[in-house]
């Protein structure tokens, strides 16, 4: 069995590390651990965007949220610096997390 992934959130601006290294913050943090929070706790993997728009734990702006720009940011930040973790949109208005270790969640 893999040694699992350790991602954290520091909750003040929603930065995430991946096994203690700085990945992504802001939006596209609190994205990423909604996400990963799913899968962890509720086996999701496929996330529509209409969902993570009304998530208020991501206090996304309501006039102009940008939700698509910061999903393609988080998409590279992954594809770029982290191989375990990957999103792929798979059909118009959802993602899919792809998880290729276990995740043990926490907050620093």
């Amino acid at each position: 069995m893999s040694t699992p992934l350790q991602v954290r959130l520091h909750a003040r601006d929603s930065s995430i590390f991946v096994d203690g290294i700085y990945l992504i913050r802001g939006v596209a943090g609190a994205l990423l651990w909604k996400m990963l929070n799913d899968h962890v706790h509720a086996g999701r993997s496929d996330f529509c965007y209409r969902e993570l728009r009304l998530a208020p734990a991501l206090r996304l702006p309501e006039a102009v949220d940008n939700l698509a720009a910061r999903l393609v940011l988080l998409q590279r930040r992954l594809a770029d610096q982290c191989v375990h973790l990957r999103l792929e949109k798979v059909a118009r208005g959802l993602v899919r997390l792809h998880v290729s270790r276990p995740v043990d969640l926490g907050e620093i």
